[in-house]
């Protein structure tokens, strides 16, 4: 009889669970993986130049850091804390220094195609996308956005001796450009720790097509 019951209460949840929500979760899915797509609001190098602040807190809620990055493109970037160390990169050389300003060291090129590995990177996070949640339009931060909800992951890398990263993410996008303003990050698991221990990521973007970065002179 207990077994009945179980079995009885199983199968009214599966009942409550319509076909069309079943449709509209697919649907939230299939829309939140084409935001990943070539041209979509994911796809790094469409933006434009821009400048973002990842304001990073403990688990208690406290900041811990602050991380500005200045970007004209993908390929050319500027990130790290001001005054304490900054990482200039443009293709695959690479400089460091105290602030945006300098003064540069060289250090070693990367290897291999940096633009291969972003779209690489793109693409697993797509396939591996789950818990999906299509927001609409909501108010945040005192603006409209188009506010999306997901979960995903990177897939182990052989180059790296199988890391792999995930977290749960909150995106806010605006509605006329389709460019991410405001993308939040929590629940963060890695390959060497795949417990979450409360950190959470704001990035907030700020577009400014005057932006560029260039090597030292």
């Amino acid at each position: 009889m207990r077994e009945f019951s179980k079995l009885s209460a199983l199968l009214a949840i599966c009942l409550a669970v319509s076909p069309a929500a079943v449709a509209e979760e697919a649907e939230c899915l299939e829309e939140v993986r084409a935001l990943w797509a070539d041209g979509g609001p994911f796809d790094a190098y469409q933006r434009p130049p821009h400048r973002n602040t990842n304001t990073m807190y403990d688990a208690a809620g406290n900041v811990t850091r602050v991380f500005d990055s200045i970007i004209e493109t993908p390929l050319r970037t500027m990130a790290g804390i001001e005054g304490t160390h900054m990482t200039l990169a443009i293709d695959n050389r690479i400089w460091t220094g105290p602030g945006s300003e300098g003064p540069w060291t060289p250090q070693p090129d990367m290897e291999g195609d940096r633009r291969a590995g972003h779209a690489e990177d793109r693409a697993q996070r797509q396939a591996n996308t789950t818990d999906a949640a299509c927001h609409g339009m909501v108010e945040h931060e005192g603006a409209t956005y188009l506010s999306y909800g997901f979960t995903t992951r990177t897939d182990p890398s052989e180059a790296t001796g199988g890391t792999w990263f995930g977290s749960t993410d909150t995106v806010y996008i605006d509605p006329e450009t389709r460019q991410v303003m405001i993308w939040e990050m929590g629940n963060f698991v890695y390959s060497w720790a795949p417990e979450p221990n409360g950190e959470r990521h704001v990035i907030v973007f700020e577009y400014d097509p005057a932006i560029k970065v260039n090597p030292p002179e």
